[in-house]
């Protein structure tokens, strides 16, 4: 589960808007190395995808199946939380939370491919 945590850290803050407001650092090959399940030297759509909701899940402390700013403030910044927040409610459910990350993964894919490479 720290695995699962220490990447999807390093996800978050590429991710969620950040690729482009931000200029944040592209994904690093250890790190696509840990979310390549089939170990083709890539990361799919699906394999992102997956290694997500597994981080979701590992990020919704309390498993409400939703995440409030206590439960991800050392993995995203205020204003991070309020981009995925897509209805403002204050909480980030999990279709908010995939959404955001499957845009950020469409950004990444510069080859226009489904892949990380």
């Amino acid at each position: 589960m720290q695995k699962t945590l220490l990447v999807a850290v390093f996800v978050l803050s590429a991710g969620t808007g950040l690729a482009t407001a931000q200029q944040g650092p592209a994904i690093h090959e250890g790190h696509l190395n840990q979310i390549d399940a089939n170990n083709d030297g890539g990361v799919s759509q699906g394999e992102y995808q997956s290694f997500m909701t597994e981080s979701f899940t590992s990020l919704d402390q309390n498993g409400d199946g939703v995440l409030v700013e206590g439960e991800v403030a050392k993995v995203l910044t205020p204003e991070q939380f309020a981009t995925t927040d897509a209805n403002t409610d204050g909480r980030v459910s999990r279709n908010e939370f995939l959404r955001q990350v499957m845009s950020d993964f469409a950004t990444a894919d510069k080859g226009q491919d489904g892949q990380l490479k």
